[in-house]
């Protein structure tokens, strides 16, 4: 089996997963409840918040491993987006919907952070 498969099979692992957990997920939003203790209401709005971001990151992750699936079938995959070298299987293994290597990746975000 390649490398290339297994990295496939993998992405197609985690996909799996995620939809099966976005499944068990899924129980339907109650209503903003109104308690008349703040804190009880605060807890809830909170933990309602988490919710709603718990289920945004993982929509963001599933289009990131769908993104690296397509990829799978394409020369493009596994080179880094930025210097268009090969991303070192090692860190697909890690992070098979990787679209950058290491040192891009670091490059980048030091002048996000401005460091």
């Amino acid at each position: 089996m390649t490398k290339r498969v297994r990295l496939r099979e993998e992405l197609s692992r985690q996909r799996t997963s995620l939809l099966t957990e976005w499944n068990f997920s899924l129980v339907p939003p109650s209503e903003r409840a109104s308690y008349a203790d703040p804190a009880d209401q605060a807890s809830n709005d909170f933990e309602q918040d988490l919710t709603i971001q718990v289920r945004t990151r993982m929509i963001a992750r599933l289009k990131r491993i769908e993104r690296a699936l397509q990829l799978t079938q394409t020369k493009s995959y596994g080179c880094c987006r930025q210097c268009r070298k090969a991303i070192p299987y090692a860190r697909l293994t890690v992070q098979p919907d990787a679209l950058f290597c290491v040192s891009c990746l670091a490059r980048m975000e030091r002048q996000h952070y401005g460091h």
